[in-house]
């Protein structure tokens, strides 16, 4: 279940999307403002002008872009277009490849990372993983980088390995990078700038959360000519609507917005982690605008939890002022009680490979952050 279902819940605050916090371009705005007009023309199916601004921002072609409503729609897509009978994943992950993968029949085969290493894609994960494309031998496999839910980057040497491999076993790898532009880092670890040197390589990217408008469904895959041809197959026409269009015209304009975004984004970080931290929470590292952490079910109890560590209490008041009874746990529920102040956050816990007592946050503004975490010490105590 994706976070963001503010429909059905009294939410002031949320914090289960993890769009760009600093909000929508001017630009994007002026044209929803003036888009009248827009709303009486078809869609251009060609994404012609989107396509050739996207080709010239990201230093490659146009025929190497298809653009599409949202990137959950090209992962669909794609999967349809495969039809796998086997396919990879690591765990945890975005549910959303699972849930394409299924609407297909295909079988799905988690390769889990490990806590003890943060859930980060290490060389010795890397190496399993190569080990299980060689045995399984799939015909697709979904990585995410930086990962949903930790936020965690992968080494672009691990991925070239990898798709080393699958060019001998022919497995796609959809290489899905919609938070990559939010790190600062895209520079050093996307594998866009060697999108020509694998022909079993396709990189997803979305507007939804770089330019913060998840209400203006906009996605796009890279990949080769021939490849995309055949996705766009799987396409209806028109999906991609004109105010989409040039909306996503308009926020590739501002070339300062990203750099302002990952200025704060950075920051803001490295403030909520440490404060997460003297609550008693694990935080796990991340590179981008979310947090994955963990808080244990004993409330302001010392607990000693063989999975997560050493012992910790979850506040900073002595534990004879908690609250510790199964009802007050801290942990427990911490969504449900967030909510009750009309925070929302990610509950993780429908992640393969998580459990209760995980939670993903996204970084906002300061304000903002420091509401969030006022609200949780008074939860945690």
């Amino acid at each position: 279940m994706h976070g963001g279902d503010i429909y059905r819940q009294q939410v002031t605050y949320d914090f289960s999307v993890n769009i760009n916090p600093i909000g929508l371009p001017d630009a994007v705005r002026q044209v929803m403002e003036n888009s009248g007009d827009l709303a009486m023309q078809y869609p251009d199916l060609q994404c012609q002008k989107l396509r050739i601004k996207l080709a010239d921002c990201l230093g490659i072609r146009p025929e190497q872009i298809l653009c599409g409503n949202g990137a959950s729609e090209l992962i669909l897509a794609v999967c349809h277009m495969l039809r796998p009978k086997k396919a990879l994943l690591s765990a945890p992950c975005f549910s959303g490849y699972e849930t394409a993968l299924q609407a297909v029949g295909t079988e799905v085969i988690r390769v889990p990372l490990s806590e003890a290493d943060g859930f980060a894609f290490t060389e010795e994960y890397g190496r399993n993983l190569e080990t299980r494309i060689k045995e399984e031998k799939p015909e697709l496999l979904f990585l995410t980088t930086p990962n949903n839910p930790t936020g965690k980057l992968t080494e672009p040497a691990y991925i070239r390995r990898l798709l080393t491999v699958c060019e001998k076993t022919d497995t796609y790898l959809v290489l899905d990078e919609c938070f990559m532009e939010l790190t600062g880092q895209a520079a050093q670890y996307s594998m866009l700038r060697e999108i020509d040197s694998y022909e079993k390589l396709l990189i997803l990217r979305a507007f939804t959360k770089t330019f913060a408008m998840p209400g203006i469904r906009l996605g796009y895959l890279v990949g080769k000519q021939a490849v995309l041809s055949s996705v766009q197959k799987q396409l209806p026409e028109w999906n991609v609507s004109t105010l989409a269009q040039a909306a996503g015209v308009a926020a590739l304009a501002d070339t300062r917005y990203l750099e302002r975004a990952c200025r704060l984004i950075g920051s803001e970080r490295e403030r909520m982690g440490r404060e997460l931290e003297k609550l008693g929470c694990k935080v796990y590292p991340s590179d981008t605008n979310y947090i994955l952490f963990y808080v244990n079910q004993y409330g302001g109890q010392k607990s000693t939890d063989r999975n997560h560590g050493s012992e910790k209490r979850l506040c900073k008041k002595p534990a004879t002022d908690c609250q510790a009874g199964p009802e007050q746990a801290a942990g427990a529920g911490l969504k449900a009680r967030l909510l009750r102040k009309q925070i929302m956050i990610r509950d993780c816990s429908d992640y393969p490979g998580l459990t209760d007592g995980y939670y993903r946050v996204a970084v906002k503004l300061s304000e903002e952050n420091r509401m969030l975490l006022d609200a949780m010490a008074e939860i945690l105590c």
